[in-house]
């Protein structure tokens, strides 16, 4: 079975970190990360063309950019060859952003990095108003000590600057009477990528990706467990009457060329060194989930778009992550004329 799945893994899976004991069966960090990538790259390639799409693109401002909307079914094949396949509803969906950190509705590469690389969770608590909890329940500090000239290569793709941690991430919905919270244990990698080809403008030169995988922990029956301190964190954590509930997601965000006459150039790739102002290339943002949410909420809810399901809710995403990084650019330039006025 996968690693990037619906079904949550048990804290036995984790990779090898220095408060877990562990045994001879605990998967190295960097061997675990690799084979987290081999899933994650053919998926992302992959998904936004074979699931079905809708069959209009999709607002969500104050985002310039429509969204492309796809779900369906991937069919996950028992290692049991008398058993059944199990299959997950996984949605995608998919915006290209003019490269600029200056016009209206549109986002820059930094700021696509230091918004969803950079402390994922705790971003996105900060624009996603649902979210009212993030705790860190372990951090992988490895990754900072590789050689960072020896990357994790997945075909013609070099992977680097990692960074892996495990979160519990608490969701609050309203009315509360009628939906109780939901708690989710998430494993997050985030990692830069270069590709060891030219750009083109159907093939990305470098970006960012982020993957989230579920765990579970159920209460350790053992005296002494390794992990009975992580359970009392997380039962401390959770809300009263909340339901522990499950996703994995994908989001890839790259650079490529805008088809302009210039950039059929080869030489032309030296644009990508110019600020963020510059309108001959975009960002393609790509996101795909699957979730359960538990409880008494019938999974077809879940799947619907008319009555606010997980279709809607990825859609609205990318306009509360736009309103968020305008937010936070112009605090930074309130903040630096304020500066130059002092000085």
């Amino acid at each position: 079975m996968p690693i990037i799945q619906l079904e949550p893994h048990l804290f036995t899976s984790l990779p090898r970190h220095p408060d877990l004991q562990g045994d001879a069966n605990t998967p190295d960090l960097r061997e675990f990360i690799h084979a987290i990538l081999v899933e994650a790259q053919p998926l992302l390639n992959q998904f936004p063309s074979t699931l079905k799409p809708d069959c209009k693109l999709r607002s969500s401002p104050p985002s310039k950019a429509k969204v492309k909307l796809s779900r369906g079914w991937r069919a996950l094949q028992s290692p049991q060859e008398d058993s059944k396949s199990k299959k997950e509803f996984w949605v995608c969906r998919q915006s290209d952003h003019q490269d600029s950190d200056r016009l209206p509705g549109t986002v820059s590469l930094w700021e696509f990095h230091d918004g969803l690389r950079y402390n994922h969770a705790e971003h996105e608590m900060e624009y996603t108003p649902s979210v009212t909890s993030v705790k860190q329940l372990l951090k992988w500090n490895e990754p900072r000590h590789w050689d960072l000239n020896q990357p994790l290569t997945v075909g013609n793709i070099n992977y680097k600057h990692f960074e892996v941690e495990l979160n519990l991430i608490v969701h609050t919905f309203h009315p509360s009477a009628l939906i109780r919270p939901r708690a989710f244990i998430s494993w997050t990698m985030s990692a830069t990528f270069a590709s060891s080809y030219p750009a083109t403008q159907s093939s990305p030169c470098h970006g960012f990706m982020t993957v989230q995988v579920p765990f579970y922990l159920p209460k350790p029956k053992m005296p002494g467990s390794q992990f009975e301190g992580l359970y009392a964190q997380i039962m401390d954590i959770v809300p009263q009457r909340a339901v522990f509930a499950y996703y994995a997601s994908l989001e890839r965000v790259e650079r490529l060329l805008l088809p302009t006459p210039a950039s059929s150039d080869p030489s032309s790739t030296a644009n990508l060194n110019t600020p963020a102002t510059s309108t001959d290339r975009y960002l393609r943002w790509t996101m795909l989930t699957t979730s359960e949410a538990g409880g008494s909420i019938p999974k077809w809810v879940q799947r619907s778009w008319m009555l606010g399901g997980v279709p809607r809710a990825v859609v609205s995403d990318v306009g509360l992550f736009i309103r968020w990084t305008i937010q936070r650019r112009e605090e930074t330039r309130l903040e630096q004329d304020s500066q130059m006025e002092e000085g």
